[in-house]
C-alpha cells in the first residue's frame, strides 16, 4: 500500500488532503492496547486501515486484501475506498 501511494500522485494528493497517516507497529505484540481499542483490526491480517474522525472516533476498519487486484493493490479501488472516508469538501454533508 505504501508504496502505492508513493509512486500514484493522484492518490498521493487524496491523502495528504483529507487524512493523517499514522504507521502502528502491531508485530510480536507491540501496541496491543491500540489493537484492542479499535476492535482487533489486525484479524484481517496487515496492512490494513483504519479510519478515524478528527475526534479520534473509529469509523471504518478495511482489510486492504479487498484493496487488490491479482498481487498489487489496485488504484481504482484504493482511490474509491480514500474517496469515500474522506472529509467532506466545503459545502458537503
Amino acid at each position: 500500500m505504501s508504496g502505492l501511494l508513493k509512486t500514484n500522485a493522484e492518490l498521493a494528493q487524496i491523502v495528504q488532503d483529507n487524512y493523517v497517516v499514522v504507521l502502528i507497529d502491531t508485530d510480536q505484540g507491540h501496541n496491543a492496547d491500540v489493537v484492542k481499542r479499535y476492535g482487533n483490526p489486525t484479524r484481517f491480517g496487515l496492512p490494513v486501515l483504519v479510519v478515524l474522525d478528527t475526534d479520534g472516533t473509529q469509523l471504518t476498519i478495511q482489510d486492504t486484501g479487498k484493496l487488490e487486484a491479482g498481487n498489487h493493490h489496485d488504484p481504482a479501488k484504493v482511490k474509491a475506498f480514500l474517496e469515500k472516508w474522506r472529509k467532506p469538501k466545503s459545502g458537503e454533508k
